[in-house]
C-alpha cells in the first residue's frame, strides 16, 4: 500500500470514518491520546492518528477484525507501510500489547496495555465519558487519565504536551 515512512505518504486522518467503522462494527473501545485531547479541547498540536483502547474479549477482537477488512488495515513497521498481516483469525495479532495500522482513513494505533494504566480498557473504561463526534458517541479517557498516562510515557512529546496542559491551567486561574 504505501511503500515509505515519509509523513507526505502517510493517509491524512478521517477520523469520523475511523470512528464510524469501529461504533457500526460495534467494537468497544476507550479514545485515548491526541483526539482525546482535542476532544476535551485541550490545547494540543493537532495529531496524525486515532489512538485506541479496545477491549481484548474475544468477541470484540472478532469485531475489530471485522473492521480491518473494511478499513483495509495494514501494519505500520520501521521499515515500510502498508505491511499486510493475517486478520483472521484474531490469534495471529491479539496477543501484542501495541500495533500500529495504516487504514484507507489514516493511521490508527491500538494500545491494549497503555504505559499508566493497569488494566488497560477495563480500567479506562470506568474512567471515561461518552462525548460527541460527529454523529457518533465515543468513550474518551478524562483529562486526568490523559495527563496519568503522559507523565508514565516520559516521552518527549508527551512532557511537552504536559507543559502546554499545564500553561494552559496557569492562564485559566
Amino acid at each position: 500500500m504505501f511503500a515509505s515512512l515519509d509523513l507526505a505518504a502517510e493517509p491524512q486522518l478521517r477520523l469520523t470514518e475511523l470512528i464510524a467503522a469501529l461504533t457500526r462494527n460495534a467494537v468497544d473501545f476507550v479514545v485515548i491520546g491526541g483526539v482525546a485531547a482535542q476532544l476535551h479541547r485541550l490545547p494540543m498540536p493537532a495529531t496524525v492518528d486515532l489512538d485506541i483502547t479496545p477491549s481484548r474479549s474475544p468477541e470484540n477482537l472478532t469485531r475489530l477484525a471485522k473492521v480491518f477488512d473494511e478499513i483495509d488495515a495494514a501494519l505500520a513497521t520501521v521499515g515500510e507501510y502498508g505491511t499486510w498481516f493475517p486478520r483472521h483469525p484474531i490469534s495471529n495479532w491479539a496477543q501484542y500489547d501495541m500495533i500500529h495500522l495504516v487504514t484507507k482513513f489514516g493511521l490508527l494505533d491500538l494500545v491494549f496495555a497503555p504505559e499508566g494504566s493497569e488494566d488497560g480498557f477495563n480500567e479506562l473504561i470506568r474512567e471515561s465519558q461518552k462525548l460527541q463526534l460527529g454523529k457518533h458517541v465515543v468513550r474518551v479517557i478524562s483529562v486526568d487519565t490523559w495527563e496519568r498516562l503522559k507523565i508514565a510515557t516520559k516521552r518527549d512529546k508527551d512532557i511537552f504536551h504536559l507543559l502546554l496542559l499545564a500553561r494552559h491551567r496557569e492562564q485559566r486561574e
